[in-house]
């Protein structure tokens, strides 16, 4: 099972190596910590008490929601492309997600009712479209794009829910753009120019919404992404290759035995300061619970709960859908 992940997980990083040349951003306001131990006691989370609904993907397969205590499993997409990394509208009346029929250029941005029905296409291109985010007022959808890159590198865009003329917001390379809670900033990971290997280089920054003032939040050795913000806005959740034994010389450094890193889900404030492990179960997709008390993890088989201390690990199964990811979590 490790194997099918981990090569699934790979597959969803760009193929190309070259990118837009990253501008001039401040130094990391704090260096990251050294690898600190996870706090794996506390009493498991009851997943009955948990509240709102939860849309992810079978790995890349379709799409799927559910009531967040694991109820109501419900399949919402059924075609032969891939259809995944889902987001939800801030009414919960809609998702966009991403629709992949070939390769990395037919990756389009798609949108449809929270029931799986009127599925339609906003980005209709022949590049690369993935990541999309749904905008806290419900305006925008932010994703990264190969469009005005020459097929080459991405950059991060905006797009209205009817599809409106795509534009564009930044200058640096974007991947996996994730808008505060207030709407007011979006952090994102994106590839360093040196980036290679099974393990590549890869950072968490963060931008105003219109693309202004960059700051970068990590500086680890490889693969730092797929960042989400807690409610209040407070923190960054995140995943993570800097324990994978290729680079680490830890102790305690972990590795999966296959070609891909080891992923494990840090924690940060919001201006990159305190950065710390959570848990060494792996971890590569993350939704915070509404009310901030508690993290869904996926990554790994089935999805996981953790407190935002990285207490209570508790399993939060899913009928039918084999390898959950890519959750996000609605009040």
């Amino acid at each position: 099972m490790r194997a099918m992940i981990v090569t699934a997980a790979l597959s969803l990083v760009p193929a190309c190596t070259s990118a837009p040349t990253p501008v001039e951003s401040p130094t990391p306001l704090s260096s990251p910590s050294s690898m600190a131990s996870p706090t794996e006691s506390g009493s498991p989370i009851i997943s009955d008490s948990l509240n709102g609904r939860i849309v992810f993907s079978d790995e890349t397969d379709d799409i799927w929601s559910m009531r967040a205590d694991g109820s109501r499993v419900r399949r919402l997409t059924s075609a032969q492309a891939q259809e995944f990394d889902p987001t939800w509208s801030p009414d919960g009346k809609r998702i966009a997600y991403r629709h992949q029929s070939g390769d990395d250029e037919t990756t389009e941005i798609y949108v449809m009712d929270a029931d799986g029905s009127h599925q339609t296409n906003l980005t209709r291109n022949d590049v690369a479209d993935w990541g999309p985010d749904w905008s806290p007022d419900g305006d925008v959808i932010a994703f990264n794009s190969a469009m005005e890159t020459d097929g080459f590198g991405l950059y991060g865009f905006v797009v209205t829910p009817d599809g409106t003329e795509p534009e564009r917001i930044s200058d640096h390379y974007v991947e996996y753009p994730a808008w505060s809670p207030d709407g007011s900033r979006i952090a994102f990971m994106a590839q360093e120019p040196d980036a290679s290997g099974s393990n590549p280089d890869y950072n968490i920054f963060v931008m105003n919404a219109d693309g202004t003032d960059l700051t970068r939040l990590t500086d680890a050795p490889g693969e730092d992404g797929w960042p989400a913000w807690s409610p209040d806005g407070s923190q960054v959740v995140f995943s993570s290759g800097r324990d994978d034994c290729s680079i680490s010389q830890s102790a305690d450094c972990l590795s999966t035995g296959d070609i891909g890193p080891w992923a494990d889900a840090w924690i940060m404030n919001a201006d990159g300061s305190e950065q710390h492990r959570l848990t060494d179960g792996f971890a590569q997709f993350f939704a915070w619970s509404p009310d901030g008390e508690a993290i869904l993890v996926a990554g790994a088989g089935d999805m996981y709960l953790i407190r935002r201390d990285g207490t209570g690990t508790t399993p939060l199964k899913v009928e039918g859908a084999a390898h959950p990811l890519f959750p996000d979590w609605i009040a």
